[in-house]
């Protein structure tokens, strides 16, 4: 949805078919290079970013790992092996459950190792594909997991779009109509986190759709002159949730917590009834 309503920041683009996608014990790193030119192919490393979804490949018999911390040394090494040789390597969270769900939809056997591969490269998901920068692996886990869940949350919303009347001939919601709606939503966003002032808040947005509520969240800092401090996918994804409210004429609620220098802990609320914002 998002590419269709707002540029994002624009990053290179890594087609399965030109990067290479390894596990932790895989040790063809040599192979890198292309001996003809010494160009050094992408990597695409799936990593599993917390225990209970590794003991849970445990139980599936999904690796032949037994401890955790075995295979995040291994994780480590493998980083530290590319980065050394100069290979661009990025990573996605990879998440059992949702692995599950692809093979399903995709018509894979989740026992097969190549499946594995093929949802880590998938490129619907390029959203959740992070750049290691060098960072100590605890960093890059972090990153790994909220960029998976930002992911699914955007796999809603593009799900509830692709679902509506007016997505039915071509697959896709009216872009014109989603620029409107996340214009709305962004002025909103803006106004709101404004007249909060100077401080350090959490903003959460939520959008009540028949089956689950969906959310988004993002730390912030406010700083004087009004100037904002926050990542640029988090603000992407307030304001994405917020668009599909608007486009969508769902109800939702919008809340700001935090601390600032005059007052202390504050928080507000506002509620949205699909057409307008009401502070509570």
């Amino acid at each position: 949805m998002t590419k269709h309503v707002r540029p994002r920041s624009p990053r290179p683009a890594v087609c399965h078919a030109a990067a290479r996608v390894i596990t932790p014990r895989d040790r063809r790193r040599c192979t890198a290079s292309s001996p003809a030119t010494g160009h050094r192919k992408p990597t695409m490393v799936g990593v599993v970013t917390n225990r209970a979804d590794f003991e849970r490949l445990i139980a599936d018999g999904c690796t032949t790992y037994t401890a955790y911390a075995d295979y995040l040394s291994d994780v480590d090494s493998l980083l530290t092996g590319l980065g050394q040789e100069g290979v661009e390597v990025r990573g996605r969270a990879f998440s059992p459950a949702d692995f599950d769900d692809y093979c399903v939809q995709q018509g894979l056997s989740p026992k097969d190792g190549d499946s594995h591969l093929v949802y880590t490269a998938d490129p619907v998901a390029e959203d959740e594909w992070v750049r290691w920068e060098g960072e100590p692996l605890a960093e890059f886990l972090l990153r790994l997991d909220r960029a998976h869940e930002r992911g699914l949350v955007r796999r809603r919303l593009d799900g509830m779009l692709a679902e509506t009347a007016e997505a039915a001939l071509t697959g896709q919601f009216p872009e014109q109509l989603l620029r409107i709606a996340y214009a709305r939503g962004a002025e909103a966003l803006r106004g709101f986190l404004l007249r909060a002032g100077v401080g350090a808040y959490t903003a959460v947005c939520s959008i009540f759709e028949p089956d689950m509520p969906v959310f988004a969240w993002a730390d912030l800092l406010l700083e004087e002159g009004g100037v904002l401090r926050i990542d640029d996918e988090d603000l992407d994804l307030l304001c994405e949730v917020l668009c599909v409210g608007h486009a969508l004429q769902l109800p939702g609620v919008l809340t700001l917590s935090g601390t600032c220098p005059e007052r202390g802990e504050v928080g507000w609320e506002w509620t949205f009834d699909g057409e307008s914002f009401r502070r509570v």
